[in-house]
């Protein structure tokens, strides 16, 4: 399990594979990312977790426990916390999209909204 420390060392740029050394674009809305926040029933001791695909391979995951988003916490209180994530990362989130085809009662699964051409949050 990877940790806040641990990515602090490593950084998410790093799990990426981003190689490169010139700073790293923030993704846009259109670049084939997408970003889920998930909670499986029963909840898991690990909380809520925070997947990044890319063309629809999974690039990266993380716990949000140790971020403040444990086992029982609502969607809300989740969606902000990954919300604070992907803005560390320079990645604008507009809001949740419930994912298709799940049940609202029982699964915990959402997509993040990001604007078209919008790619960081403004300074």
């Amino acid at each position: 399990m990877i940790t806040n420390r641990d990515l602090d060392v490593i950084g998410l740029r790093d799990l990426t594979g981003i190689t490169d050394p010139a700073p790293a674009r923030p993704p846009s809305a259109g670049d084939g990312v997408s970003y889920e926040l998930f909670r499986e029933v029963p909840p898991s001791r690990d909380g809520w977790s925070l997947l990044c695909r890319r063309a629809g391979r999974v690039a990266w995951s993380m716990p949000l426990a140790p971020r403040g988003a444990a086992p029982r916490v609502r969607p809300s209180v989740a969606q902000a916390v990954a919300v604070r994530v992907l803005t560390e990362q320079g990645v604008f989130v507009s809001g949740w999209n419930h994912l298709d085809g799940t049940d609202p009662a029982t699964d915990e699964h959402f997509v993040a909204r990001r604007p078209h051409g919008a790619t960081a949050l403004p300074v």
